[in-house]
């Protein structure tokens, strides 16, 4: 369920227009017209896993203390991060207010610090208790029903941010019928430049039921793969850093904020520096010390 914290200076410039009377309505394409960062580089974070309390620790990892310090060097680059982009699983298990709390505080220097924060939910998320939660910070467009799909336009490439969440604390994800129907009208209008689609759960190719990632995958590349400006699905969920390719649209399954599945993997986030006709990928590990860390890939456009 994609939803945006707007950094401070929007914040306020919306609180005057409600003030005067306007109404609450956010525009895609603002986000990156209202930045102060370089509009090519982005911030790609999943699973942060955040507890009400911020001291809990699961799998020998403190999560709010993970998510502190992926903040602290947000904060740190320069230039800065046009947006920072959240691929569900902000909550621990279940989606509890008190867990968006705290979430919401570890995120606060960010947002007043003039970052966009964009967030859509996983598996451990819960749609009408993180609105709730975060009501006071969020601002939001929504053109479904059934689920929160949006569109972050910035000048070299579109990002289009989808709902996987089927069942809150269910590890399958599904995309459902009205919301791909919405996803390839919404890239039929946007052919003039790359589209990069965002979701949490991972794809699966074959047998879907046996699996405990993304239900409708085939029906999902059934939209993607002839849209040649379509060049790749980011994806969390699996705790795991990887890149593949589907029919040449690239895989990217980021690492966790949190905790890690399978020992010696690393957790932490990823740089996005987008340029024509590719992605710089850049890892950086919160053990600065995995051999991964600093890890610079970059990914070419499929043709087309």
């Amino acid at each position: 369920m994609p939803l945006h914290i707007a950094p401070l200076s929007r914040r306020r410039f919306l609180a005057g227009s409600l003030a005067a009377g306007g109404s609450l309505l956010w525009l895609p394409s603002a986000w990156s017209a209202e930045t102060s960062g370089d509009t090519d580089r982005w911030a790609l974070l999943s699973d942060t896993h955040i507890a009400a309390d911020p001291a809990k620790v699961q799998r020998g990892v403190n999560m709010a203390d993970n998510l502190h310090r992926v903040a602290d060097q947000l904060q740190a680059l320069s230039p800065r991060p046009a947006g920072v982009l959240i691929s569900g699983d902000c909550a621990l298990n279940s989606g509890l207010a008190g867990d968006y709390a705290t979430l919401s505080g570890l995120l606060e220097p960010l947002w007043k610090a003039d970052l966009p924060i964009h967030l859509t939910l996983g598996n451990h998320d819960d749609r009408p208790v993180f609105r709730s939660a975060l009501a006071e910070r969020l601002t939001d467009g929504r053109p479904l029903e059934s689920r929160q799909a949006t569109v972050i336009e910035s000048p070299r490439a579109n990002w289009f941010v989808l709902d996987s969440l089927e069942a809150v604390n269910h590890t399958p994800g599904r995309l459902g019928a009205e919301q791909l129907a919405w996803l390839g009208r919404a890239l039929d209008q946007r052919r003039d430049k790359p589209a990069l689609v965002v979701a949490h759960h991972n794809p699966i190719f074959g047998q879907p039921a046996r699996n405990m990632g993304l239900q409708d995958t085939n029906e999902l590349f059934e939209v993607l793969v002839p849209r040649k400006h379509v060049k790749a699905y980011i994806f969390g969920h699996t705790h795991h850093w990887d890149l593949r390719q589907h029919e040449g649209i690239h895989l990217v399954n980021l690492p966790p904020v949190a905790y890690l599945f399978k020992a010696g993997d690393p957790n932490g986030w990823v740089e996005a520096r987008l340029a024509d006709g590719s992605v710089q990928l850049e890892l950086h590990a919160l053990d600065a010390k995995h051999p991964a860390n600093g890890q610079k890939l970059n990914l070419a456009w499929r043709a087309g």
